[in-house]
């Protein structure tokens, strides 16, 4: 349909472009015509029409059918040319697991942390340094979901990250009370910056919230660990002997992202997108490169930083 009824006796409708036709009896009358009308919502095939005016010729249906077309009263069904959403979802997955298979678990912070097993295996600073910038990264958790909690095309996406959202909110504060275990205070974070490489991961998620949503939601199954059943970070610094009080607050910001199956969230969105055009298709798949890439700086920083940092704190009047 591309109109709407304004007047029944006599019939009138009314284009999207404000222009009324009035429409007569014919061969089909104009009672029928407003029956078929009332069905044109959404999408029918010729034959489906033809149903609704039984003793109608074909060639009668298909004049009629022309002549609304004709004068706007309704419009051709393009269909979409591209992937359901899921099917875009399960390529962009495919891109993101070789390249993080290629980089990011191949790099200092993860290999160590797979192979440790001793105390010493990984430093104490690089554990309380991991936390020290998820904090960060938590804490300005807002500059990129809050752009998205809005989102427009689609209703069940919109609740869907409004359910996440409130879910995640308040999880930097599980880890501030994991840093005052080990005398590290509100006050204390507030005076230092994160490492570089943080604050490059939450501006371009930033920028993806903002300007290519559709690309933002592909990244939460990797930030939310959407393969992983345990958190193998934790797991290192269980068997590495870190104080488990320390660990415990970290552990349930863990938990509350398996339990609550946060990891899945980027495919119950794909899964209410009807389709993906192959022009967006390119832009995610390039995109996913520069995402992976700042993902890996980030665990690269935490290592290269906090293994070798003589102060663990990056106060700002001490840079």
């Amino acid at each position: 349909m591309n109109s709407s009824v304004v007047s029944h006796t006599p019939l009138v409708v009314r284009t999207s472009v404000g222009e009324d036709f009035e429409l007569a009896d014919g061969v089909v009358s104009a009672g029928e015509i407003e029956d078929l009308l009332e069905i044109l919502g959404e999408e029918r095939t010729e034959a489906e029409i033809a149903n609704v005016l039984p003793v109608r010729a074909r060639e009668h249906v298909r004049q009629l059918v022309e002549c609304l077309a004709a004068h706007g009263i309704i419009r051709p069904a393009i269909r979409p040319t591209g992937k359901t959403g899921f099917e875009a979802l399960l390529e962009i997955e495919d891109l993101s697991n070789h390249l993080l298979y290629e980089t990011l678990y191949r790099n200092e912070f993860w290999t160590n942390c797979s192979k440790a097993t001793n105390p010493g295996d990984v430093p104490e600073s690089v554990v309380y340094g991991m936390v020290i910038e998820n904090y960060h990264f938590l804490f300005r958790e807002s500059y990129f979901d809050a752009p998205v909690l809005s989102y427009v095309p689609n209703t069940k996406v919109r609740l869907a990250m409004n359910e996440f959202f409130s879910e995640e909110y308040g999880h930097d504060e599980l880890l501030l009370k994991a840093l005052n275990r080990i005398g590290i205070s509100r006050d204390d974070l507030a005076h230092t910056i994160p490492l570089p490489q943080t604050m490059a991961l939450c501006n371009g998620l930033a920028y993806w919230a903002h300007n290519d949503p559709l690309f933002f939601f592909t990244t939460l199954g990797i930030l939310e660990g959407k393969d992983i059943r345990q958190d193998s970070f934790l797991d290192a610094a269980f068997r590495i002997g870190i104080d488990p009080e320390f660990l415990r607050p970290v552990k349930a910001h863990s938990d509350i992202n398996l339990q609550g199956e946060h990891g899945s969230l980027t495919r119950k969105i794909f899964s209410q997108i009807p389709v993906v055009d192959e022009e967006t298709m390119k832009r995610m798949r390039t995109q996913t490169y520069l995402f992976v890439e700042l993902y890996d700086a980030f665990y690269s920083a935490v290592w290269r930083h906090y293994s070798t940092a003589g102060e663990i704190l990056r106060r700002v009047d001490h840079l």
